[in-house]
């Protein structure tokens, strides 16, 4: 074989449109001439835990990346990260440390002390998920601390699929953008969501930190069909609503969010729908977004 190096091997293989090439994720010092001199800081977290349900289940690993950005969606330079294990009451599953690679024996012993995560916190602005709504509930079961951030998704508040990326999963976005990285681990799932806030969205050209806060800063009207019988089901389904099946303090029906300017007229809508039918509404933003109570 011809000696060459991967660096050559990989330009041989991208100009072919037969292969892809995808690097790993080494994570760099950021610095961006476009940053304003008004900078805020962001907050990257990712945790891992015992398994899906927060009523139930634990975080064993905290992992949590301290950023700078201005309020254009410009990304600065890594600031601090934190990591940190906490022991379950119960054993780590073995799924989840096939998952994971985390053993009982590596969090042993281990808590995370709420004095750390309020200092780490300090003064963000706003704090993001790669699904928010899996990863907030756990945060505010483990401290109340995180309630008083607001939150943003990067799953679910960035238009990915109008940018041509038919996935939310994070790997999925991560080969998108031609590169890899070790998941399950949430040390290294921060260090990817921090990579990809700071790409240029495909189609529109924007930074997919600006699509996020644009998304984050908007209030909308949460709309539950409260009442509504399984036959409208296929119908709500239709106009937008999704079902909420979750444990959590919210009512057990469909639901959309809407501008508040649009939501006398989707409540006209239901009311349509039959007398069985309640509309009940709550004011959604960042600062209560992704949670399971109500506030």
């Amino acid at each position: 074989m011809p000696n060459i190096s991967l660096e050559e091997a990989a330009a041989v293989l991208k100009k072919s449109s037969e292969f892809r090439v995808l690097r790993r994720l080494v994570p760099t010092a950021k610095t961006n001439a476009d940053l304003a001199a008004e900078k805020l800081v962001g907050i990257i977290l990712d945790v891992e835990t015992t398994g899906l349900d927060s009523e139930l289940d634990e975080v064993i690993e905290l992992a949590m990346l301290k950023f700078n950005f201005d309020r254009e969606g410009h990304i600065g330079a890594v600031l601090d990260s934190f990591r940190a294990f906490n022991e379950p009451q119960k054993p780590i599953p073995s799924s989840v440390t096939d998952l994971t690679g985390i053993t009982d024996e590596m969090v042993a012993g281990k808590r995370i002390a709420e004095q750390d995560i309020h200092d780490f916190l300090g003064d963000a602005a706003l704090i993001i998920a790669h699904n928010a709504a899996f990863d907030r509930p756990f945060c505010e079961k483990l401290s109340n601390l995180f309630a008083s951030y607001p939150w943003g998704c990067s799953a679910t508040e960035i238009p990915w699929r109008d940018e041509g990326i038919v996935g939310s999963r994070l790997e999925y976005i991560a080969q998108s953008f031609d590169f890899f990285y070790d998941a399950h681990r949430a040390e290294d799932d921060c260090n990817a969501v921090a990579e990809v806030l700071s790409l240029t969205l495909p189609k529109s050209g924007q930074l997919a930190m600006s699509a996020l806060l644009t998304r984050a800063r908007r209030i909308e009207t949460r709309i539950f069909a409260t009442g509504a019988p399984f036959e409208l089901r296929l119908l709500l389904k239709r106009r937008g609503y999704r079902w909420n099946g979750s444990i959590n303090q919210y009512p057990r029906a469909w639901w959309r969010d809407v501008a508040p300017t649009d939501a006398d007229d989707e409540i006209s809508f239901l009311r349509g729908l039959g007398d069985s039918v309640l509309p009940e509404t709550f004011s959604m933003s960042a600062r209560n977004r992704f949670r399971n109570i109500l506030n």
